[in-house]
């Protein structure tokens, strides 16, 4: 059985509390014209499973009774939050794929980030060479196949000719994509999360302090 690992980008292998997270505060409170807590920011976007930042915007001003339509928000978010991307900090350093990789497991990612905004962190952080399959926002043509739909991660999986795996995300999108992909593709494909507890029985909580093992006993079992 050839088994692998497929990661989310952001609150996995990057830090995005100061980056994306704050864009989205802030393109909010542009249309709403008034101060929006952080904590209100992250309980919306993280609560109910949305993926893309620009549709947790909507959702955010949505919340606060504003108006907005999504070519507005993409035009005022994307230079918020490149004016913010230099604070991200990685979570997985380089030292965790070298001995991940030494282990002879194929690596992927399926993400939400828009292909300029991935290539631009990757780019900074050296990790590029860390994954035999990329998957971005624009990796697939058709909108509604992409993270988080289950196809998502099934492209990932047959482009790496897995057999099953372990997807490592952070948010309840995260894991019901997961969650769909075994149910609609039949194989096996478990789930580990970093960060934030999530309203679901069943999950395994991981750190990335404890990731790499864990990720040696979830393979192992699967």
């Amino acid at each position: 059985m050839k088994k692998g690992v497929i990661f989310d980008v952001d609150g996995v292998i990057i830090n995005v509390r100061e980056s994306y997270h704050y864009a989205i505060k802030h393109t909010a409170e542009r249309f709403l014209g008034k101060e929006i807590p952080i904590d209100d920011v992250r309980r919306i976007k993280f609560s109910r499973g949305i993926n893309n930042d620009w549709l947790a915007t909507l959702e955010v001003i949505k919340e606060y009774g504003g108006h907005a339509n999504l070519e507005e928000v993409i035009q005022t978010f994307d230079p918020i939050y490149h004016s913010l991307r230099d604070k991200e900090s990685l979570l997985l350093n380089r030292e965790f794929f070298i001995n991940l990789r030494s282990k002879g497991l194929p690596l992927g990612v399926v993400t939400g980030r828009p292909e300029e905004d991935l290539r631009y962190a990757f780019e900074r952080f050296g990790l590029w060479g860390f994954f035999d399959c990329i998957v971005n926002e624009d990796t697939i043509p058709q909108k509604e196949l992409r993270k988080p739909n289950p196809y998502a991660l099934h492209f990932c999986v047959e482009a790496l000719g897995l057999d099953g795996g372990v997807y490592v995300g952070d948010s309840l999108a995260d894991w019901s994509m997961a969650r769909d992909y075994r149910k609609v593709y039949h194989k096996p494909m478990a789930y580990l999360h970093l960060g934030e507890s999530l309203d679901v029985d069943g999950v395994r909580y991981s750190s990335p302090e404890r990731l790499f093992q864990d990720l040696q006993e979830v393979l192992q079992n699967l």
